[in-house]
């Protein structure tokens, strides 16, 4: 992602559901029901790969980061509704309603940064791809890295052509004869 040279390595899971399936956002309008039964439909039909990846050490604090924050936001939000409900719950005091109002709108702003830091700045700093379906007569699927810098591209490149260069026939090799 810097063009330095890798220190370590990190696993990546990358999913690309097909064209169609955004389709099926129709399902967002039953509501809470229809988010639910979407998430999990394009989740099943998605294509998916995952594999390991070079990085410099700041580069894979960054992508955690850019993980686990936006996680502990969505999960705080979560615990902040909980608690909420249960003060809102236990007492009728005034001051425990503005604490259950405070709370509330705290797990409101956790879950839109949470929401925020998972759908726009994650894909800004971690490496993305498409993953297209296996081809026939292949052994696997194709993956497009995006996100990568081009130093890396051209060690890719340089590596396809010197496995290549491997199973090419030697140059000045005896060809096999002809059949008339």
């Amino acid at each position: 992602m810097t063009g330095r040279p890798a220190e370590t390595w990190r696993r990546f899971k990358f999913s690309t559901p097909p064209g169609w399936a955004y389709a099926l956002l129709i399902l967002v309008v039953l509501g809470g029901l229809g988010f639910i039964l979407f998430a999990i439909l394009v989740s099943v039909v998605a294509q998916r790969a995952g594999g390991h990846l070079p990085l410099t050490r700041s580069s894979s604090r960054t992508v955690a980061l850019a993980k686990w924050v936006p996680a502990g936001l969505l999960i705080g939000a979560v615990v902040l509704w909980a608690a909420a409900i249960a003060i809102g719950v236990s007492t009728n005091d005034p001051t425990a309603q503005t604490i259950v109002g405070v709370l509330f709108f705290s797990g409101l702003f956790a879950l839109g940064a949470g929401l925020v830091g998972r759908l726009v700045i994650m894909p800004l700093v971690s490496p993305r791809a498409r993953v297209s379906e296996q081809q026939p007569y292949q052994y696997d699927k194709v993956v497009e890295l995006r996100n990568v810098h081009p130093a890396f591209v051209a060690a890719v490149h340089q590596r396809n052509a010197e496995r290549a260069a491997q199973y090419a026939p030697a140059p000045g090799s005896p060809s096999l004869p002809q059949s008339n």
